[in-house]
């Protein structure tokens, strides 16, 4: 049987992420509620087992961690479920974070995430397709399960991108790798 809690630690200190019994609670608490919101309202894919949401979704949501420095400014850019960001916004609370999802159910959810996890998240719900659309800029966007072409112009200077980019449109700078997961560095060119 597959333990949440057992391989989470340890892929933590393969990654040299320090932690403590608080944050692997949240990550857990995060986990299960993915997974029961999951069932109503389609945050993730419902093909995923526990195990795969862990592994394929979860643990690269982590890679960033050491290329995040301390109060940067980070938008999750059709946020979701927030499983590009929340789970690395547990082990970096100094991140300044703002999830950006159109879907209200989704944005429902990821209130109710952020009050109980106690994480200082900024929720926007609605659909941006200019930059002038959002109030700020950030220094980076996350990108996951959206096309990084798509992301209006001007609004981060670098896009954390879950996924193999094949467009023309940015410069790959650089990629983060764990076992099979990777997270690439997107510039404009």
């Amino acid at each position: 049987m597959f333990h949440v809690k057992h391989f989470l630690e340890k892929t933590l200190k393969e990654l040299n992420i320090e932690t403590d019994d608080k944050k692997t609670e949240k990550c857990l608490l995060y986990l299960e509620e993915l997974l029961k919101w999951n069932k109503k309202i389609n945050l993730i894919s419902r093909k995923l087992k526990r195990e795969e949401v862990f592994k394929k979704l979860f643990l690269p949501s982590l890679l960033p961690y050491k290329i995040i420095n301390k109060g940067e400014k980070i938008l999750d850019f059709g946020a979701g479920g927030g499983i590009s960001s929340v789970p690395l916004k547990i082990f970096k609370p100094n991140m300044y974070l703002h999830l950006l999802e159109s879907k209200q159910k989704n944005a429902v959810f990821l209130e109710h995430i952020s009050f109980l996890l106690n994480l200082d998240l900024k929720i926007i719900n609605k659909f941006v397709q200019t930059k002038e659309e959002m109030e700020e800029r950030y220094d980076w966007i996350f990108a996951r399960a959206v096309n990084p072409e798509q992301i209006p112009s001007g609004l981060a200077d670098k896009i954390l991108y879950h996924g193999e980019y094949t467009g023309n449109k940015f410069i790959c700078e650089k990629k983060v790798i764990f076992r099979e997961h990777s997270v690439s560095v997107l510039t404009t060119l």
